[in-house]
């Protein structure tokens, strides 16, 4: 039997490609439930040692072994880790055993095994991009035989699991952001079970934000559970996913080690690869473009609220517009919410691939997400943009669980929608004990930071892709401001959400947004990008 929780033992392998050494005598060693970085510049062989790890045919070793050590049932063939060796299997009772397997050498052993090892790709998501979140996640759970009665349960779990519960109720996932399908391949991949779980270049075309946001999900959904190999040719990747490292230059390991170490050295010798990295922004999310809002007053004549306006809001970006009263804020962000139309120019708001016009007057036979008709501004308004009006409160005598579920008309089992409301209570910074306290509580009994919290949780509840808040702090008190603040970058950070904060308050802007475009007399004057250092 193996010894030292020794999982995966590569013993130098090499492989060869059109005559080019792609690997040169590697040797490895995988504890069970590592979590194991493959850092390297393009074409260094980090994933072609990941393919081969993964028993894709084309990638079999000219020379060398891999090993796998592993436990499994005698009576149904199920496969675990190898310290589960001498317990019962989790789906027919008998006993695992210990077994050592050839991995290129044992073709049926391969063939099983190639089931218990999950993969994820840079921006291959392997999904059903015509069916629901909930959809996707059940087929998956269906494919791995998991029994029909706590299906729906599991489906929850494992969308908490990739902090995706905040799009339990969407239609369609081809109108989830890049960062979200990641997180949702991933629910797939958990949904199988897997001892192994590949990660190559998981977030290589994301921005840092989203990157994050996906890192987060994929170390704890993945801790204590599953062994996790990642490649990445960025360092802080590697860094932020993994306690082992493996320094890769063509085809040979150059260091082995805990992380830090191996980072550390990998970016004396390489240089600083990715200082633009954490700048940059994600794709396009908001579109504005030379967009008018002109309108007849009596004793002012033409007002020009909003004058030739135009900019771009980018996906997970916290995005500031701030003026004094009068200067047009407002009027500018009510088109893009689809409240008002424009009179001139255009808005559009990206779901998925398609950009949809916000600023027509008119969206009552609008197509939505997954070819459905939704029925006008309401709707389309939940799918798309949330707003939260600086005159919005909670409602009246009904606790915060009611406010949270069937008092914006949630109406979910109870045990999921605890599952949901607790979730979002998390994402945007309140504590389990925390939770337990205020879920019974009416808006009275709640502080002012408390309930504006709440309101934001209860915009994130009806799962849009963006969240405008519209004065999110009033008049209120620094103390208060400071835990809006941290609730909007907590929910930013947890959920990967978009937020456009509209208020006259700069200090507060200045704490909270990455850039903020600066209005009067219904022109945009600046934009500062506050991260630029």
């Amino acid at each position: 039997m193996g010894d030292d929780g020794i999982f995966i033992e590569v013993r130098n392998v090499s492989k060869e490609f059109n005559g080019k050494q792609a690997l040169k005598n590697v040797s490895l060693e995988i504890r069970e439930l590592e979590s194991l970085g493959l850092l390297g510049k393009s074409g260094s062989g980090k994933s072609v040692l990941l393919r081969m790890l993964r028993g894709t045919e084309e990638y079999a070793p000219d020379s060398g072994e891999v090993i796998y050590r592993v436990a499994m049932c005698p009576s149904c063939s199920w496969i675990e880790g190898p310290s589960r060796v001498g317990t019962p299997c989790k789906k027919c009772g008998t006993e695992y055993e210990y077994r050592e397997v050839n991995f290129w050498k044992d073709k049926p052993m391969r063939r099983l095994l190639k089931g218990a090892i999950a993969i994820m790709l840079q921006r291959s998501f392997a999904l059903y991009s015509d069916e629901s979140v909930v959809w996707n996640v059940l087929e998956a759970l269906d494919r791995a035989g998991y029994p029909k009665s706590r299906r729906m349960k599991r489906v929850y779990e494992l969308l908490d699991a990739v902090k995706m519960l905040h799009r339990v109720n969407f239609p369609d996932t081809r109108d989830l952001s890049g960062g979200e399908k990641q997180r949702m391949v991933l629910a797939r991949q958990l949904a199988l079970e897997p001892i192994l779980l590949l990660a190559d270049e998981p977030t290589g075309t994301l921005d840092h934000e989203t990157a994050g946001v996906v890192h987060r999900a994929l170390v704890n959904s993945t801790k204590g559970g599953t062994t996790l190999l990642v490649t990445s040719h960025w360092p802080y990747v590697i860094r932020d996913l993994t306690e082992k490292a493996a320094w890769l230059d063509n085809g040979e390991i150059i260091e082995y080690g805990d992380t830090p170490k191996v980072v550390g050295d990998f970016e004396r010798e390489v240089g600083d690869i990715e200082r633009e990295e954490f700048k940059k922004f994600g794709e396009p999310k908001i579109r504005v473009e030379g967009l008018k809002k002109y309108y007849y007053s009596a004793s002012r004549g033409v007002v020009k609220a909003v004058d030739d306006v135009s900019f771009v809001v980018y996906e997970n970006e916290i995005f500031g517009i701030v003026g004094h009263s009068g200067a047009g804020k407002t009027s500018l962000m009510r088109i893009v919410s689809h409240l008002d139309p424009g009179t001139g120019g255009g808005a559009w708001v990206r779901s998925g691939d398609r950009w949809i016009e916000a600023s027509k007057a008119d969206l009552d036979t609008f197509i939505g997400p997954g070819g459905q008709i939704m029925g006008g501004t309401t709707e389309w308004k939940s799918h798309f943009v949330g707003v939260l009006h600086q005159e919005y409160s909670l409602i009246p005598g009904l606790t915060v669980w009611e406010n949270l579920t069937s008092g914006i008309g949630i109406n979910l089992p109870e045990d999921l929608a605890r599952m949901k409301v607790e979730f979002m209570l998390k994402g945007v910074g309140f504590s389990d004990a925390e939770i337990e306290e205020i879920l019974p509580k009416t808006h009275l009994e709640l502080s002012v930071g408390e309930r504006q919290r709440i309101l934001i949780a209860q915009v994130l509840m009806k799962e849009p892709e963006i969240a405008v808040l519209d004065e999110p702090t009033g008049t209120m008190d620094p103390v208060t401001k400071k835990y809006v603040a941290e609730t909007i970058l907590k929910a930013r950070e947890n959920l990967g959400i978009t937020f456009v904060i509209v208020t006259h308050d700069l200090d507060f802007a200045k704490k909270v947004c990455d850039r903020i475009a600066y209005m009067k007399g219904g022109k945009i004057t600046k934009i500062e990008d506050l991260r630029v250092s």
